[in-house]
C-alpha cells in the first residue's frame, strides 16, 4: 500500500508539466466563447454570496453568529471551502469521459485525472480565501498563526475529493445516472452543511448528526483557522471521524477505480 502511494506521488511529480497543461486547458475550456471568459469563475460565486448576504442580513435580520462574528464574515469564510468541494465533486464525476483521448495512452495513469480538476480550481479558491481575509480584516478580525492551519484543511479537502472523484468518475462511465446523484448530494449538502446557518443554534443533542457530514468538518475548520482561532486537535472526535470516513472513501474509490479501469475503453 505504501509503495502504491509512493508511486502515485512520483507519477504526479514526473507528469507535472502534462498535468499543468491539462489543468490550464480545463480552466480555459470552462468559459471559452463567453464575452467575460474566466471572469465568470469569480463573478458567479460573488453574486451568489451577495444574494445570500442580502437575504439573511436584510430579510431575516441575521447580524452575527452565536460567537459574535459578523454574518458577512461568517458566510464568506464558510462558503469558500464549500465552493471548492462542490464544484470539484461535480466536475470530477465527468473527468474521464471529458478526457477520453487519454484512455489509449499506456504511459498515463488515469487516476491522475482528478488532480487536473483540483489544480484548475486552485486559483479561484485562493482568490476567495483572499477575499475572506480582506472581509475579516475590515471587520476587525486579523490574521494570526491559526491561518496556517488552512493548509491542513486544504489537504483534508483534497483527500476527500480524491476518494469521491475516483469513485464517481469510474462508475459514471457505466452508470450515467451517477451525475444526477452527485447533483442531488451537492444540492442537499449545501443546505445540510452549516454554511449560512449557525450550528450552535441547533440543540446540542443533534450536533452529532450534522457532524456526520464531512464537509461540515472542513467548513468549520476554515472558520476555526480564520476567525475563531482554534486548532484542529482541539476537536479530537470530529477529526478522528473525518479521517476514518475519508480513508474509507479513499480505499473504496481506489478499489472501484482499479477494478473498472480495464473496461473504460470498451464503454467510452
Amino acid at each position: 500500500m505504501i509503495s502504491k502511494v509512493k508511486n502515485f506521488i512520483l507519477d504526479i511529480f514526473y507528469k507535472r508539466e502534462l498535468l499543468l497543461e491539462l489543468a490550464k486547458r480545463d480552466f480555459q475550456k470552462q468559459y471559452m466563447g463567453s464575452y467575460l471568459g474566466f471572469v465568470w469563475v469569480y463573478l458567479q460565486p460573488l453574486l451568489f454570496i451577495c444574494v445570500l448576504y442580502f437575504i439573511f442580513s436584510l430579510g431575516f435580520k441575521v447580524s452575527s453568529s452565536s460567537d459574535g462574528v459578523p454574518f458577512v464574515v461568517y458566510l464568506i469564510v464558510g462558503i469558500t471551502p464549500w465552493f471548492y468541494l462542490s464544484s470539484n465533486l461535480t466536475a470530477m464525476t465527468s473527468v474521464i469521459s471529458q478526457n477520453s483521448f487519454l484512455l489509449k495512452k499506456i504511459d498515463f495513469r488515469l487516476s491522475l485525472l482528478p488532480i487536473v480538476k483540483l489544480m484548475s480550481s486552485l486559483m479561484p479558491h485562493l482568490f476567495f480565501i483572499f477575499i475572506a481575509f480582506v472581509v475579516a480584516f475590515m471587520n476587525n478580525i486579523y490574521p494570526s498563526l491559526y491561518a496556517f492551519q488552512l493548509i491542513y484543511y486544504y489537504v483534508c479537502s483534497v483527500a476527500l475529493l480524491l476518494g469521491l472523484g475516483w469513485l464517481t468518475s469510474s462508475t459514471k462511465i457505466f452508470v450515467p445516472d451517477v451525475s444526477n446523484f452527485v447533483g442531488l448530494i451537492v444540492t442537499f449538502g449545501f443546505w445540510l452543511t452549516p454554511i449560512f446557518w449557525d450550528i450552535n443554534k441547533v440543540p446540542q443533542e443533534y450536533h452529532w448528526i450534522i457532524n456526520l457530514n464531512p464537509a461540515a468538518y472542513i467548513v468549520q475548520g476554515y472558520r476555526d483557522s480564520l476567525i475563531l482561532h482554534q486548532w484542529f486537535w482541539e476537536r479530537p472526535f470530529e477529526t478522528l471521524y473525518f479521517w476514518g470516513f475519508t480513508i474509507a472513501i479513499l480505499l473504496i474509490g481506489i478499489t472501484v477505480f482499479k477494478r473498472l479501469r480495464p473496461h473504460f475503453a470498451e464503454v467510452v
